[in-house]
């Protein structure tokens, strides 16, 4: 039996080296072709420069898909984790007919391909009247996360004793006294995670600003433009700063969630 086990870990082990491979060897040849200093991808590699890194920050337009990735996402994330707040709270705290259906609505775009989403928000959008915009793409995002950050925070809020609310409600404490004195400080990493954890979402997401703006390019469009108009290095530059970014964000996350807030 203990001979069988091994052998099923030594598989197991395998497996997930070769899919772990799979995924990080692009960017592997990423990270180090971002160092090298020939304009082509091919070997012997050249010598080694920080170049390409120092022409990202000259190109106008990867400083303006920056700057435009970054406050979208910003504003992403503050809208999308406070509506998911007061809906995970009535989710957990309400009881009402169909609360089984409702939360399975509110958690279905999760499952729904984002190109899908992304083709009805453009649709629906130009069909009402509104023109492709920035503006667009962060309503556009507040509802591809908002699902996750319901989740993350309705898990949270549902392992608080009610006896907490209960207690500040005999003392005189209003509902929402006790949501803010009460529930807000046990969840306060949980929500600091889904701020980051939906942040770094809407900084990489490129399908649905994609459909919804035209002119005005986020930091992701940018990358695909200058991929289908002509290789430039400096993608290679780009994108280890990016995945850095946002491995960096989603370390940072996931250890906020792992801990307990005290309370």
């Amino acid at each position: 039996m203990a001979q069988t086990q091994s052998t099923a870990s030594r598989w197991f082990g395998l497996l997930f080296g070769t899919a772990a491979l799979i995924i990080y060897l692009p960017i592997i040849v990423m990270i180090a072709f971002s160092f090298n200093s020939g304009r082509y991808q091919v070997m012997p590699f050249r010598q080694f420069t920080w170049k390409w890194y120092g022409r990202v920050f000259q190109d106008a337009q990867y400083v303006a898909g920056f700057v435009n990735s970054m406050t979208i996402a910003a504003a992403v994330s503050v809208t999308a984790t406070a509506i998911a707040f007061a809906c995970a709270y009535s989710l957990v705290n309400a009881n009402f007919p169909g609360k089984m259906v409702v939360t399975l609505l509110v958690l279905a775009p999760l499952a729904v391909p984002l190109i899908l989403i992304g083709i009805a928000l453009r649709l629906y959008f130009v069909a009402i009247g509104f023109e492709p915009s920035l503006g667009l793409v962060y309503a556009g995002q507040v509802l591809y996360v908002l699902p996750l950050a319901v989740l993350n925070l309705r898990n949270r809020i549902a392992q608080i004793p009610k006896s907490h609310e209960e207690a500040a409600w005999a003392l005189g404490a209003s509902r929402l006294r006790a949501i803010f004195e009460i529930v807000v400080p046990a969840c306060r990493l949980a929500i600091v995670a889904t701020l980051i954890i939906t942040f770094t979402f809407a900084f990489d997401e490129f399908v649905i600003a994609y459909f919804l703006t035209n002119f005005s390019i986020t930091l992701p469009i940018k990358i695909w433009t200058s991929l289908i108009t002509g290789f430039d290095p400096a993608i290679n530059a780009v994108g280890v700063m990016v995945f850095s970014f946002s491995m960096v964000l989603g370390v940072i996350a996931q250890i906020l969630f792992m801990r307990r807030d005290v309370h």
